[in-house]
C-alpha cells in the first residue's frame, strides 16, 4: 500500500481525476494507494510530518518550493525518469528549472502554467496588427495602432500591479539583479530602476493604460472581456477567469512579455509555475510510486487534466489544449527559461508590501521616474 498526502481537496476537479488514475493503477497492479486530501492546509503540517517520520510514500506542492524547502527531505529522480526518457516528453522548461534550484531533479512538475499578455485577436485584426510584438518598441506600435481603432490597448488590476513592473525591471536586469536590489538596496544607484519606471509613466501619459487602471481586481481584467480593452497581463488562468466574470466570447492570443532595448533578458523567459509530486526519501515503495506518478503526470491522464482544468499539458506529446489557452501553445514551446512570481521583488518579505504599494502609485500617475526610486529607497 502507498501513502500519498494530497495538496487538493477531495472535491476539486484535479482530486477527482487523480483518484480515477489512481483506481486505475490498482486494478492494473493490486497495489493500493490511500490517499491524505490536506488541501492547501498541506503546506502547515507537511515539513513537520516528514521530520517525525510520518508514513508518507509521495506527496504534491508547488514544485519551486519541493525544489527550494524539501530537497533533503524528498528522493532523487533523475535514475529513474531516465529509464522512462522523462526528458523526453517532459515541457523542458520546468524540469530545467528543478535542476536549477535543487541541483537534481527531486520532483516531477505537473498541471503548468504559464503567462504574458493575453489578447483579444479580433482587436489586433481590426487594428490591422498582424504580427505579436517581441520587443518593447514593437508593443508600443500595437498599443498606438490599438488607440487608434477607440480601445484601451493595456487593462491593469490593482492586484497585479508589482507582477508586471516586476517582470518590466526583470527585462532590464534580469531577475537575479532584481533580488539583489530587494535584498539590498542601492535603488538609487540603478539607472534601469528609473527607466523601467519611466516607460510605465509613458504608457499612461500615451493613453495606452486603460483610463480606469489600476482597477480594483478584477475590474481590470474583466474590461477585456467587456472588449473595453485589448490586452492584460496576467498568467494563463486569465483566459478563463475573465471568460466566467464576464460571459464573454473572446478568441484568445498570447505573447510573451516583450524584450526591451538593452535589456539583459530575452523574450523568452517567463514566471512560470507548476504542482510537483515527490518521493518522500524513507519510502519503501519508490518505484512503485514512481510508476503511479508517471501515471498521473503523462499520457492520457495528463491529457484529460489539461481539458477538464483549463489548464497546460505537462507532457508535450499531448498535442490538444483547452480552447481557450490555445493561443498560448507557440509563446510557451518558445520559453527558455523561468521568472518567479513579481520576478524577484518578492525576495524580501520585510518590503514586499512597501513595493506593492509604491507600484500602485506609479501606475495611477501619482510617481515621476525619481519619486518612485526615492520610495523604494525609502522601503530599505
Amino acid at each position: 500500500e502507498l501513502t500519498y498526502w494530497s495538496m487538493w481537496n477531495n472535491t476539486e476537479p484535479q482530486a477527482k481525476i487523480i483518484q480515477e488514475a489512481i483506481d486505475e493503477y490498482t486494478e492494473e497492479t493490486g497495489i493500493k494507494v490511500k490517499v491524505e486530501w490536506k488541501g492547501r492546509d498541506l503546506g502547515t503540517v507537511l515539513q513537520a510530518a516528514l521530520e517525525a517520520g510520518e508514513n508518507i510514500d509521495f506527496f504534491d506542492w508547488d514544485y519551486q518550493k519541493i525544489a527550494d524547502e524539501y530537497s533533503d527531505k524528498v528522493l532523487s529522480l533523475e535514475d529513474m525518469a531516465k529509464e522512462v526518457g522523462y526528458d523526453d516528453y517532459a515541457a523542458s522548461v520546468f524540469p530545467k528549472a528543478v535542476r536549477e534550484w535543487a541541483g537534481e531533479l527531486v520532483c516531477i512538475p505537473y498541471q503548468p502554467y504559464t503567462s504574458g499578455i493575453f489578447y483579444n485577436k479580433a482587436m489586433f485584426k481590426e487594428a490591422g496588427i498582424e504580427k505579436e510584438p517581441q520587443t518593447w518598441a514593437e508593443f508600443l506600435d500595437v498599443c498606438e495602432k490599438l488607440k487608434g481603432i477607440g480601445v484601451a490597448p493595456l487593462a491593469q488590476d490593482d492586484a497585479y500591479v508589482d507582477y508586471v513592473f516586476g517582470y518590466h525591471l526583470a527585462r532590464y536586469i534580469g531577475q537575479d539583479g532584481v533580488k539583489e536590489l530587494v535584498k539590498n538596496g542601492n535603488w538609487a544607484e540603478n539607472e534601469y530602476i528609473a527607466k523601467a519606471a519611466q516607460d510605465i509613466i509613458d504608457l499612461k501619459e500615451k493613453g495606452y493604460l486603460s483610463q480606469y487602471a489600476p482597477g480594483a481586481y478584477p475590474e481590470g481584467e474583466n474590461e477585456v472581456g467587456y472588449e473595453e480593452a485589448a490586452m492584460v497581463v496576467n498568467a494563463s488562468w486569465v483566459p478563463s477567469e475573465i471568460t466566467n466574470n464576464t460571459q464573454c466570447n473572446i478568441e484568445w492570443g498570447m505573447f510573451n512579455y516583450p524584450s526591451v532595448d538593452g535589456g539583459k533578458d530575452a523574450n523568452t523567459i517567463a514566471n512560470v509555475g507548476a504542482q510537483g509530486y515527490a518521493i518522500n526519501k524513507n519510502s519503501k515503495n519508490a518505484q512503485e510510486t514512481f510508476d503511479l506518478i508517471m501515471k498521473i503526470t503523462s499520457g492520457e491522464v495528463d491529457q484529460k487534466m489539461a481539458l477538464e482544468t483549463g489548464g497546460i499539458p505537462s507532457d508535450n506529446r499531448n498535442e490538444e489544449w483547452p480552447e481557450l489557452l490555445s493561443g498560448v501553445k507557440d509563446a510557451f514551446n518558445a520559453l527558455t527559461g523561468v521568472y518567479d512570481w513579481n520576478a524577484g521583488l518578492n525576495e524580501n518579505p520585510d518590503i514586499k508590501e512597501a513595493i506593492k504599494a509604491s507600484c500602485l502609485k506609479l501606475f495611477e500617475g501619482q510617481y515621476t521616474a525619481q519619486q518612485f526610486v526615492d520610495s523604494l529607497e525609502n522601503a530599505n
